[in-house]
């Protein structure tokens, strides 16, 4: 005689899919905690990333600005000041002259020349330095560049040159061989507001750009902050007084869903002018 074998009853069945379905759903929201999580970290991640990238930028270009206390505007390279904009004069290279220069016609050795790339023809200025004497000071003289050529070399030896034909007001004649030459460029940083969202922008003003984003989405308060400090630290309106600049960056990421207010990340900042004596 067969034994007598007992199934699973509806309400056994029921239960048992309602366990099942508890427990997948406690799974599945456990892995979407986690997974927005990850996301939230990652994102953090790469907003402090972003922001020290951009801050690394604006910190190089402001560093090699100079200020003089009572100065000429030629030798006041920040030439606007704004809490959230600043326009300025930046280095963009610098050489030493290795041939004896005509009225307007300058050359620069290849192998002492320094710059993130070669001079060019209206963009740029170059900024001669013009030793003084008994009755003057040392000077820097701005010339504005009409042509750049890289044919001629530089004599005795000193291989490739960089000839610089400049504006013809003053003459360059009375200038010697190993006479530095800085090479200049008009640029603004400022905060700005595209596609709904607030971004540090970039342009030259030389060149007559537009404004480009460097770094963003910023907050549309705090998102781009510029404080100008004087030689003992304190506040100053005084472009020629400038010794050193606070640069305060807030990011936020660009999406945090489920409603929640985006992350922000804020980096504080400070740049000495180097070439800006303190006193």
């Amino acid at each position: 005689m067969l034994a007598h074998r007992r199934g699973f009853t509806l309400a056994e069945i029921m239960l048992g899919l309602v366990v099942t379905l508890v427990v997948t759903g406690s799974i599945y929201n456990l892995l979407l905690a986690t997974q927005r999580v990850t996301r939230a970290q990652a994102q953090r991640v790469m907003l402090q990333s972003s922001l020290r990238a951009g801050s690394l930028i604006v910190l190089n270009e402001l560093a090699e600005l100079s200020t003089a206390t009572g100065g000429t505007p030629d030798q006041n390279d920040v030439l606007t000041m704004g809490s959230s904009a600043i326009t300025y004069r930046a280095m963009r290279g610098m050489g030493i002259i290795c041939h004896l220069p005509g009225a307007t016609v300058i050359r620069l050795a290849r192998s002492t020349f320094t710059g993130h790339r070669d001079p060019q023809a209206g963009r740029d200025r170059a900024f001669v330095f013009v030793p003084g004497n008994a009755e003057t000071a040392d000077s820097w003289v701005p010339r504005d560049i009409v042509t750049v050529a890289t044919a001629a070399p530089c004599p005795g030896g000193q291989g490739p040159g960089i000839t610089l034909t400049l504006s013809s007001s003053p003459s360059l004649e009375a200038l010697e061989v190993g006479t530095p030459v800085r090479i200049t460029e008009l640029m603004e940083f400022r905060l700005y507001r595209a596609d709904g969202r607030s971004w540090l922008g970039a342009r030259s003003v030389s060149a007559g750009e537009l404004i480009q984003p460097l770094l963003g989405p910023l907050t549309d308060v705090s998102g781009f902050e510029l404080e100008y400090l004087d030689a003992t630290g304190s506040p100053t309106a005084d472009r020629s007084d400038v010794k050193s600049i606070q640069v305060r960056l807030r990011g936020m990421v660009e999406s945090a869903g489920d409603n929640a207010a985006p992350p922000e990340e804020e980096l504080v900042t400070r740049v000495a002018l180097r070439n800006s004596p303190a006193t």
